[in-house]
């Protein structure tokens, strides 16, 4: 289906996943591409520090270049996205050999051996992970089984965004409470070192009062004797 679809294309359809696919390889692009294409820096990153800019940052600025016919940096992410990923990579090898020594002369697998195939690298690597590595290397799966492996891949994909939103939530939830923590604890110490030095204030005007009333009784005992 994708053998002779290019870079542009595949990241058409990898859309969904273009923040997956990047955070795999934004190491690569900061230390590869962003430190040496400073058109591109300042053109999509003016003014910010590159060991700041995440996949979600990095995303629209490659997915624009890409879809714009930029084949060169679409095939660098692929490849290394595939470096990556060389389990699967050799997953797929493998069994392909198997079907076909020259399995780059393949056109497109039998629809039995295709879901066998598909249903043992989705036990293996997930959905998500082996629809990006049939688009990026052109794995010859029948249309009805991208379909459905895509539709796999996009449940998978909303489940765990879902679930690192909620994880993020949750992280915020208590970054507050925390925060309200430490306020109060430091507040409760203010007025317990206030409610201190009141304390302290009170006993030694008590002391000053105590020895006024007895100079006090004193002197009123020594007028009175003299009289």
């Amino acid at each position: 289906m994708f053998k002779e679809m290019g870079y542009q294309e595949k990241f058409q359809l990898l859309k969904n996943w273009c923040v997956e696919i990047l955070d795999v390889v934004k190491k690569d692009l900061k230390n590869e591409h962003l430190k040496i294409d400073r058109m591109f820096c300042r053109k999509y990153f003016f003014g910010k520090s590159l060991s700041q800019i995440d996949a979600q940052q990095m995303a629209p600025a490659y997915e624009k270049e890409i879809f714009e016919g930029n084949v060169g940096l679409g095939e660098f992410i692929a490849s290394r996205w595939l470096i990556k990923n060389s389990e699967i990579y050799n997953f797929f090898e493998i069994a392909l050999k198997k079907i076909n020594p020259d399995f780059d002369e393949l056109d497109e697998l039998n629809d039995d051996v295709a879901r066998s195939l598909l249903d043992r690298s989705l036990q293996e690597f997930g959905p998500s992970k082996v629809y990006i590595f049939s688009v990026f290397n052109s794995v010859v799966f029948p249309k009805e089984l991208y379909d459905e492996l895509k539709e796999l891949a996009e449940k998978e994909t909303c489940a765990i965004r879902e679930e690192e939103k909620q994880i993020d939530e949750a992280k915020t939830v208590q970054a507050m409470t925390n925060r309200h923590t430490r306020e109060m604890k430091a507040m409760i110490d203010r007025y317990e070192k206030k409610l201190l030095g009141l304390q302290k204030k009170y006993l030694k005007d008590v002391e000053t009062l105590k020895k006024q009333i007895a100079n006090l009784t004193r002197k009123h005992a020594r007028e009175s004797s003299g009289k």
